[in-house]
């Protein structure tokens, strides 16, 4: 028998935080990472929650793929792919040698970095597949150093001007195919063990419950809507960061 490591209100508040996340995912397409990392880091070490926000966000993402399948740019999505596939090795190397802290504000910096970016209104849809490999190869570094690839993705894509629709099953995709790498790097390196695994059953159903509830409410978000909760999500996230790293 598997002994608890956390305590009851610790696992209160990962299920919590899970179901609010998955909302947020089911909405927005993206963000399980940006709104789980920093809130459950909160409750439990932040290495854990990087192994725990990796399998439950790479469960999300594939149910997010085979609901809306149909609606994903596959020629960006391979670039992002193959970028990310060259980062994540990189990403890993940090994940194993850096503080809790260091990881913290490198997570708070990258999204505000994110958010003021794309407030300008930068508008990339002529740039070359360049792009879209940076964008992929940072995104792999934060994947596997802070569980949280979502800020160059969601720059790349909202600079290409992609339609909420496309943007979301975009995302899903690329998530899941560097899900799998990563998790792969994690359980290469002995970095999953059976304690992210409990923690990862235990908000197994607040995970099924947020997406349920969050994937009505996708129709009630215009473009424009849509680009304000982008940013919201991206500044609170960031803003819970930073401010762990320093308490």
């Amino acid at each position: 028998m598997i002994a608890l490591s956390y305590t009851a209100a610790q696992y209160a508040v990962v299920f919590v935080v899970v179901f609010f996340s998955a909302i947020v995912s089911a909405v927005a397409g993206f963000g399980f990472g940006l709104m789980a990392v920093p809130f459950v880091s909160m409750a439990i070490p932040l290495h854990p929650t990087v192994i725990v926000a990796s399998l439950l966000g790479f469960i999300t993402n594939v149910i997010q793929i085979y609901r809306y399948r149909r609606s994903a740019d596959l020629a960006i999505a391979k670039r992002l792919c193959v970028g990310a596939m060259v980062g994540m090795p990189f990403g890993f190397a940090v994940f194993s040698v850096v503080s809790d802290r260091a990881l913290r504000l490198m997570l708070g910096v990258a999204v505000l970095v994110a958010v003021v970016v794309l407030a300008r209104g930068l508008d990339l849809t002529r740039v070359g597949p360049s792009f879209d490999f940076g964008t992929g190869f940072l995104s792999g570094v934060l994947n596997t150093s802070i569980s949280t690839n979502g800020p160059p993705l969601v720059f790349g894509l909202q600079a290409r001007k992609l339609e909420p629709e496309p943007f979301r099953a975009t995302l899903a995709l690329v998530f899941s195919i560097s899900g799998v790498v990563g998790l792969s790097m994690f359980a290469a390196g002995g970095k999953v063990h059976a304690d992210e695994l409990v923690v990862s059953a235990v908000a197994l159903p607040a995970l099924a419950l947020g997406l349920l509830a969050g994937f009505p409410l996708r129709h009630r978000f215009s473009p424009e809507r849509f680009r304000v909760l982008v940013f919201v999500l991206l500044v609170v996230a960031a803003l819970a960061a930073i401010a762990k790293a320093f308490t």
